[in-house]
């Protein structure tokens, strides 16, 4: 069973859905994006006057599942309640790093955390001000590796880590790029790419190319909506979409604006990564990889073409060792989704016999 939550009114699209199968789909409603960026006065109202929490609720109780796992982002609040109140045990997984970052490095985020911390200790649910994130009294997730996080990160108040998010096979929203036949193999090979959100900054990643291509390096770039009109260097390979693993596989270097998702891609194909975070848990991810060692981080506006050449002439240097620690943290990484499946199971198994669940939080 899947709850889903739409984005800004986004519908499941019929390729995700067919992977899914014959998972039975509930509708529980919608979440803005927009109001995340602005007053943060505005959330706790926001959250209070949704009708998510209480159409969650209801779509458990009709359903029943022995056990619901529900994603820790700060805009499923409302489900989040809505699972609380229904009586259904949970889990929490993060779709970050946020679930073991230390508050100190959300200071972007605080005024937001503050109002989500507000609305959800307010009904019930269990609040970590170490790292300004939600917990559950069950079992709480994290889809990382030590040697990303290392010793700063909050890994003791029940939370487990699970390896690395990536399908071992196809992920199965793969598009077709041609142009790679037009790589050239006597270059090293730089991919951009700002993902499929926060990639409409056409001043910045004009910026970041160029310093990229000033390299001598070839260069191939994500640009969604803006591949027609966005001038570019020649040379330089550029689509909407591109087949990310299969790319990360073969560049050299990876431009990033650090969604966790294409950072734990870098790591497991072995990509140093520039990361220039531009909004929400991005600068945690940045932080991260830079202390990681797996590459280097530049705030945007610190991202001239200059900074960017450099940074990526660092990256690409041998004695740099990016790769080398890269390479060490492959064997790692583990199959977070099924560490995950055999947790909840565990989980469910233990509150089955009525025995302590596997892992207790703590709301400090």
């Amino acid at each position: 069973m899947l709850l889903l939550l739409s984005a800004d009114g986004g519908a499941l699209d019929e390729q995700r859905r067919e992977a899914l199968g014959d998972v039975r789909i509930h509708a529980v409603g919608r979440v803005e994006m927009a109001p995340w960026a602005a007053d943060p006065a505005k959330i706790v109202p926001m959250l209070e006057s949704s009708p998510v929490a209480r159409q969650t609720a209801e779509a458990l109780r009709a359903t029943a599942p022995d056990f619901v796992l529900i994603d820790s982002l700060s805009l499923t609040a409302s489900a989040l309640v809505g699972t609380h109140v229904s009586g259904v045990p949970y889990g929490m997984i993060s779709a970050n790093l946020n679930g073991v970052c230390p508050s100190w490095l959300r200071r972007n985020r605080w005024a937001y955390d503050k109002q989500v911390c507000e609305y959800l200790t307010k009904n019930g649910v269990l609040w970590s001000k170490r790292t300004h994130s939600a917990r559950s009294p069950f079992l709480n997730l994290v889809p990382t590796i030590t040697a990303l996080i290392g010793d700063e990160a909050v890994t003791d108040d029940g939370v487990q880590l699970v390896g690395l998010p990536g399908a071992a096979g196809p992920r199965g929203d793969e598009v077709a790029f041609p142009d790679l036949d037009r790589i050239d193999p006597d270059r090293p090979l730089v991919y951009v790419s700002f993902g499929t959100i926060f990639y409409r900054r056409p001043d910045l990643l004009r910026t970041v190319i160029a310093g990229a291509a000033a390299t001598g390096a070839q260069v191939i770039a994500a640009l969604g909506d803006l591949t027609e009109d966005l001038p570019l260097p020649d040379g330089v390979l550029a689509a909407p979409y591109l087949p990310q693993r299969e790319v990360l596989e073969r560049a050299d270097v990876f431009i990033t604006h650090g969604g966790y998702n294409s950072v734990a891609e870098s790591i497991r194909a072995g990509t140093p990564m520039l990361v220039i975070p531009l909004a929400v848990d991005q600068p945690v991810q940045a932080h991260f990889v830079a202390a990681a060692g797996f590459g280097t981080a530049l705030e945007p506006a610190e991202a001239t073409e200059r900074a960017v050449t450099d940074a990526v002439v660092d990256l690409l240097d041998p004695a740099r060792d990016y790769r080398d620690r890269l390479r060490a943290a492959r064997p790692g990484c583990g199959d977070a989704a099924t560490r995950v499946a055999e947790l909840v199971v565990g989980t469910v198994e233990s509150l089955r016999a009525g025995g302590r669940t596997l892992v207790r939080a703590t709301a400090d």
